[in-house]
C-alpha cells in the first residue's frame, strides 16, 4: 500500500489528491466505497463505490475534531490533519487494510499539505494577476455599467472560457432571488435577460460563499441543469457577488465544448467575483447618491413648477409628466374622491387607454390606491397579480381575473391638505416595481408637493368658478323677474349652457298641469320630429304634478338634420304644439330623476357623444327640464353636475316666483270678487281711521262711505274697547255688536276688527272690519224656532203612531192566535168528528152510495187539512211549543220555491216578540219569492251573534230594481214597507239589496 500511496506526493492540487486518495483507499482495502470531505461544511468532494449513504458526516467531523481516526460499523473516518479540514471515509473496508492505512496517515497528512502549498503558488500569481487587470480596466470608475461590463470580460479572459454575465438581484424572498439588471461577454444569442437563483444554490453561493461547479455529464438531471437549459453549458462556474454582507448577485462563467476544469479556475472566479464585488457596491452606492441629488433638485424644480401655475388641468399635466420622468413609471393618474366619500375616478391620467380611465371606478380601501386614500400613507405591490391583492374596481377585477391586467408594480399615494384626503396619485407599471425603500420615500415627498399645488389650484378654481357661478345665478334671476320678456326663457338657456362648457342645450318649461308649456333651443336643429307617438302611456309622476309622456318601447332618439343658426331660439305657439308631441321630448322627459344625471349615448341627440340632464323643479313640483350636450367623450364631471343642480334650482326659485306672483294677482283678483259678492259688509280703514276700502254690501246698507271717517259710524263704546284689544294683540283681533243710528233704519251689528300689520317694526297699518247685519239673522233665527217646533210636533205625532202599530200589531197577533186556536180546537175537532161519523156511515152503505160517502169523505179531508193549515198560517203552533229555528225550518219545508235554511254561531231562544217578528219577516220574505222572483232556489240564513241576531232571505231570481219596487208600492202592494216598519218596531234595521237579473236579498238584524 506504501508503493501505491507514493504516487500522492505528485499531486499539484488538493482536490487532485483528494480523488487519487480516494481511488486507492477504496482499491486496497477492498471497501465498498469511499469519499473525501473537504472544508469547514465537510462537503464531499469525491466518492468512489457504493454504500455512501450510510455516512450522514458527523463521524467525519468528530474525527476532525478529536485529530484521531474514528470507526463506527461500517465506517472508518481518517482525518488529514493539515488545517485544512479534509477528512477520507472509508465504507466496508479489510480490517488489516484499514490498520495499514491508518499506520500511513502522517505520511497521507504531509502529502495533502505538499499539494495544498503547490496549488496556493501556483493559484496566487494566477489570481493576483487576474485582479491587477480587473483593476487597471476598471481604473476606479464609478459608472456601474462599466464596472459591470469589465468584470464579465475578466473573467471570461481570466478563465480562458467562452461567455461570462454579471447579474444584480432586484428580487429576493424565501423562494430565492431574480437577477434582472444582466451584464453579459460572449453572448451571441438573445435570451429572457431574467437569471433566476433558486432555493438551495443561493444558500450555497451567498451563505456559505461557495463557487458552484457544473458539469453536464454529471449534473444534467439536477434542477441546476433545467435552470441552466438555456444557456446549455457544457461546464459553468457561477460565483456570489456579495459586498458589506449585503447579496449583490452572482458572476457567471461557461464553456459550450468539452474541456476539463483548469487548476484553481473556481478560486480564481471567487476571487474575481470578491474584487468585483467592491468595485460594483461602490458604483451601485455612487449611482444611488448621484439619482437621489437629481431626484432632490429635480423636487426642489417640480415644488417650483407646480407653483407658478394655478390652472387646474396645467397643475394635473405637470404632476404626472414630472412622476412620470422622475421615477419611470410606464403610466400615472390622478384621483378624485367624489363627494360620497367612497367613490374613486380618475381626473387625468398619462399611459392609460380611454376604457381603463372611463371604467376604473374605484372603492375607498379597495385595490392599491384605495388602500393609500383610506389610510393616508404610501401604499404599494411589487406584482399585482403574483400578490393577489385585488384590483380597486370591477373593471380592474375583471383584467385581473382573466389574466390581461397590463401593470404589475403599482404604487399608491395618498393626495392630502390641510388634513383632508381629496385623492391619489398611482404609478404603474408594466414590470414588477423596481423603486427601492428610498425611491418610494421620494415618492411620498413628491405627493405631498403635488397635493399642495393640486389644492392651491383647486382652490382658485373653485373661486373662479363660485364667481362665474355667482354671475350666472344673478343673471338668471333678473332675467326671470316677473312678468318675462318674450326672449328671457331663450336667454337663460344659452347662458346654462355655456355655463356648463356644453356645446348644445335645451329649456323646457311646463304648465301647472304638467304639459308642455314653453321651449328654448341653443344651437340644436329645430326639435320638429315625427309626431306620430303610438305606445303604451307612461305616467312620471312628482310630488305636486303628474307628467304624462307617450314613449316607444324601445325609441331610437334621433334629432331632425334641419340645420339652425347659432343661437338661442324661442319657438312659437305652433311650433311648440309640435314640438310637445316629438318623441324625443317624451323620450328626455321619461329620463327624468331627482337630479341633474349623465345621460348615455342612446339618450342623447343626433351628434352629441355625452351630455346631461337636470330636472327643474321647486319643493317636489317639477317645472320643466334641462337638457345640455357636446361632442366630446369625456363624460360630465360631478362638478358639472353639481352645477347644472345649482342653475337649476335657480331657474326653479324665479319660476316658482313668478308663478307665485302671477297666483298671487289671480287670488288677489278672486279675493277682490268675492269680497264684492259677499252679503257681509267688508271695510278697510288706515290708521286714522278713513274708509280706503268698501264692498257693495257695505255701500248698500252704510251708503257711500270710501273716504269718509269711521268713527262716527261706530261710535258704540264696545267698539272702541274692541279696537283697543286688537291694537294691544293684533294677532287675537276683536269682536262686538254695535247699533247703528242715522240711517234710513237702525242696524244691528256683528263686527270683527283685525289690525293690518305690516310685520316687524312696522306696527299697525290699517283696519279690516268685517259686520253682519243681525237683524236679518234674527229673522231667520225666529223661522228656525218655529220649523224647529213643528218638527217636534210631527216627531210626536209620529212616535204616537209607532206606538198604536205596535199595539196594533201585538192586538193583531193575540187575534189571529185565537182565531187559529178556535179553529184547531173547534172547527177542526167537529169536521174531524163529522169524518168519523161519515166513515162508519159508508161502512153501512153499499153500491154507490158507498161511493157518495166516500167522495163526500175525500171532500171533508180536504176541508180539513185547509182549515189547519189556515191555522197553522195565522200563528203556527210549533213557534210558542219548539221556537223559532222549528218554526223556520217548517216554513222553509212549505215554500214552493226550493229553499234551504243556513244557522250560525250558537243557538239560543229570544224574546217571543223578536222570534214572531223574526218568523213574519221570513214568511214575508218568502211569500214574495214564491210569488214575484222566478228563482230556481232561495236560502234563509241565521247567524247568532253577541247582543243581536242577523237574518238574510236571499234568491236567484229575477231581482227588482227601485223603479219596480215603487211601482208594486203605488199598487197597493206594501210587502216591504210593512215588513220594514215591523223590523223597526223591533228595534232592528232591515236593507234590501237587489237588481235585475241578479237576485234579490232581504237582511235584518234585532237585538236578543
Amino acid at each position: 500500500m506504501l508503493a501505491a500511496l507514493a504516487q500522492l506526493s505528485q499531486a499539484q492540487h488538493a482536490s487532485g489528491f483528494l480523488q487519487a486518495l480516494t481511488a486507492i483507499a477504496a482499491e486496497q482495502t477492498k471497501a465498498h466505497g469511499a469519499q473525501a470531505r473537504l472544508g469547514d461544511s465537510l462537503s464531499v468532494i469525491c466518492a468512489e463505490g457504493r454504500g455512501l449513504g450510510l455516512s450522514d458526516g458527523s463521524l467525519a467531523r468528530l474525527a476532525l475534531t478529536t485529530g484521531a481516526p474514528q470507526r463506527s460499523a461500517m465506517i472508518c473516518a481518517l482525518p488529514l490533519l493539515c488545517g485544512s479540514g479534509a477528512v477520507l471515509e472509508v465504507i466496508g473496508g479489510a480490517e488489516a487494510a484499514l490498520l495499514e492505512l491508518e499506520t500511513a496517515l502522517p505520511l497521507l497528512c504531509l502529502a495533502f499539505e505538499g499539494a495544498l502549498a503547490r496549488e496556493a503558488r501556483r493559484g496566487r500569481g494566477r489570481v493576483t494577476e487576474t485582479l491587477a487587470q480587473l483593476s487597471t480596466r476598471i481604473g476606479g470608475s464609478l459608472d456601474l455599467a462599466e464596472v459591470l461590463t469589465a468584470t464579465a470580460h475578466s473573467a471570461a479572459h481570466s478563465l480562458g472560457f467562452e461567455r461570462a454575465l454579471v447579474g444584480l438581484f432586484t428580487e429576493q424572498d424565501e423562494s430565492g432571488a431574480r437577477a434582472r439588471e444582466v451584464f453579459t461577454h460572449g453572448f451571441d444569442q438573445s435570451f429572457s435577460g431574467d437569471v433566476g437563483v433558486g432555493p438551495e444554490s443561493f444558500e450555497r453561493l451567498m451563505e456559505r460563499g461557495e463557487v458552484i461547479v457544473y458539469d453536464h455529464e454529471r449534473d444534467h438531471a439536477t434542477p441546476l441543469s433545467r435552470g441552466l437549459a438555456e444557456f446549455a453549458p457544457l461546464l459553468a462556474l457561477i460565483a456570489p457577488l456579495k459586498a458589506r454582507g449585503r447579496a449583490l448577485g452572482i458572476l457567471y462563467a461557461d464553456v459550450r465544448v468539452r474541456r476539463p476544469l483548469s487548476e484553481g479556475d473556481d478560486t480564481l472566479l471567487l476571487a474575481l467575483a470578491e474584487q468585483a464585488s467592491l468595485a460594483i457596491d461602490n458604483a451601485r452606492r455612487y449611482a444611488d447618491e448621484t439619482r437621489k441629488r437629481h431626484v432632490a433638485e429635480s423636487l426642489r424644480e417640480v415644488g417650483a413648477a407646480l407653483s407658478h401655475s394655478l390652472h387646474l388641468a396645467d397643475t394635473l399635466g405637470s404632476v404626472l409628466s414630472y412622476a412620470r420622468t422622475l421615477f419611470g413609471a410606464d403610466a400615472c393618474a390622478v384621483h378624485e374622491l367624489q363627494p360620497d366619500g367612497r367613490t374613486l375616478s380618475i381626473r387625468s391620467a398619462v399611459g392609460l387607454s380611454s376604457e381603463y380611465v372611463l371604467r376604473s371606478r374605484a372603492k375607498v380601501g379597495a385595490g392599491v390606491t384605495g388602500r393609500a386614500i383610506e389610510r393616508g400613507q404610501l401604499t404599494f405591490s411589487r406584482d399585482v397579480s403574483a400578490e393577489k391583492q385585488g384590483g380597486g374596481s370591477r373593471y380592474t377585477r375583471q383584467l385581473l381575473a382573466a389574466g390581461k391586467y397590463p401593470y404589475r408594480g403599482v404604487v399608491g399615494l395618498a393626495l392630502s391638505a390641510r388634513g383632508h384626503v381629496f385623492g391619489g396619485l398611482t404609478l404603474y407599471y408594466k414590470d414588477p416595481l423596481p423603486l427601492d425603500t428610498e425611491d418610494l420615500a421620494l415618492t411620498e415627498v413628491f405627493a405631498a408637493q403635488a397635493a399642495l399645488a393640486i389644492e392651491n389650484a383647486r382652490l382658485y378654481e373653485d373661486e373662479v368658478r363660485r364667481e362665474r357661478e355667482g354671475a350666472v345665478l344673478l343673471s338668471v334671476a333678473a332675467r326671470l323677474q316677473s312678468p318675462l320678456a318674450r326672449d328671457a326663457l331663450s336667454e337663460v338657456a344659452r347662458e346654462l349652457t355655456e355655463a356648463l362648457g356644453a356645446e348644445r342645450g335645451l329649456l323646457m318649461t311646463l304648465d301647472d298641469a304638467g304639459r308642455f308649456h314653453e321651449l328654448a333651443t341653443v344651437h340644436l336643429p329645430t326639435v320638429h320630429l315625427s309626431a306620430a307617438v303610438q305606445s303604451n302611456t307612461t305616467v312620471y309622476s312628482s310630488t305636486a304634478v303628474q307628467f304624462h309622456t307617450a314613449v316607444q318601447s324601445s325609441p331610437d332618439v334621433q334629432s331632425s338634420s334641419t340645420a339652425q343658426s347659432n343661437s338661442a331660439a324661442q319657438l312659437s305657439a305652433a311650433e311648440l304644439q309640435d314640438a310637445a308631441d316629438s318623441e324625443p321630448l317624451h323620450w328626455l322627459a321619461s329620463q327624468l330623476g331627482k337630479g341633474p344625471r349623465p345621460l348615455t349615448r342612446r339618450h342623447l341627440f343626433d351628434g352629441a357623444s355625452s351630455g346631461l340632464l337636470a330636472p327643474v323643479q321647486h319643493q317636489g313640483s317639477l317645472l320643466g327640464f334641462f337638457y345640455a350636450d357636446h361632442t366630446r367623450e369625456d363624460p360630465p364631471s360631478e362638478r358639472h353636475l353639481h352645477l347644472a343642480r345649482s342653475l337649476t334650482d335657480q331657474v326653479a326659485l324665479s319660476l316658482s316666483r313668478e308663478r307665485l306672483l302671477s297666483a298671487l294677482a289671480r287670488e288677489e283678483a278672486r279675493y277682490r270678487l268675492l269680497a264684492h259678492s259677499a252679503h257681509d259688509l267688508i271695510l278697510a280703514a288706515d290708521p286714522a281711521g278713513r274708509v280706503t276700502y268698501a264692498n257693495p254690501a257695505s255701500q248698500r246698507l252704510l251708503g257711500p262711505v270710501e273716504g269718509r271717517d269711521l268713527w262716527p259710524l261706530m261710535s258704540a263704546p264696545a267698539f272702541l274697547t274692541a279696537w283697543q284689544l286688537c291694537l294691544a294683540e293684533p294677532e287675537s283681533g276683536g269682536r262686538c255688536e254695535i247699533a247703528v243710528s242715522g240711517l234710513e233704519r237702525e242696524l244691528r251689528l256683528e263686527v270683527r276688527l283685525s289690525a293690518v300689520t305690516g310685520g316687524g317694526a312696522a306696527g299697525v297699518q290699517g283696519m279690516l272690519l268685517v259686520a253682519r247685519d243681525l237683524s236679518e239673522l234674527q229673522t231667520l233665527a225666529a223661522e228656525i224656532q218655529r220649523r224647529g217646533q213643528e218638527l217636534e210636533a210631527v216627531s210626536a205625532r209620529q212616535g204616537e203612531l209607532r206606538q198604536f202599530l205596535s199595539l196594533f200589531t201585538q192586538a193583531q197577533e193575540e187575534e189571529r192566535r185565537r182565531i187559529s186556536r178556535e179553529l184547531h180546537d173547534d172547527t177542526a175537532q167537529v169536521l174531524v168528528a163529522l169524518g168519523r161519523r161519515i166513515d162508519r156511515l159508508g161502512r153501512d152503505l153499499t153500491g154507490e152510495s158507498r161511493e157518495r160517502a166516500a167522495d163526500i169523505r175525500a171532500d171533508l179531508n180536504s176541508a180539513i187539512e185547509s182549515v189547519r193549515r189556515f191555522a197553522r198560517n195565522l200563528r203556527p203552533s210549533v213557534l210558542d211549543d219548539l221556537g223559532l229555528l222549528p218554526a223556520l225550518e217548517w216554513l222553509v219545508s212549505q215554500s214552493r220555491t226550493p229553499t234551504r235554511l243556513e244557522v250560525q254561531g250558537a243557538e239560543r231562544r229570544l224574546s217571543g216578540f223578536a222570534e214572531l217578528t223574526v218568523y213574519r219577516a221570513v214568511q214575508e220574505a218568502l211569500g214574495n219569492v214564491d210569488k214575484h222572483a222566478q228563482a230556481s232556489s232561495a236560502a234563509v240564513r241565521v247567524m247568532f251573534q253577541a247582543g243581536e241576531v242577523d237574518v238574510s232571505v236571499s234568491d236567484d231570481g229575477r231581482g227588482l230594481d227601485r223603479a219596480e219596487a215603487e211601482r208594486q208600492t203605488q199598487a197597493g202592494h206594501m210587502g216591504l214597507l210593512g215588513l220594514r216598519e215591523r223590523v223597526a218596531l223591533s228595534g232592528g234595521e232591515l236593507s234590501v239589496e237587489s237588481s235585475a237579473g241578479q237576485g234579490t236579498q232581504v237582511r235584518f238584524a234585532l237585538p236578543g
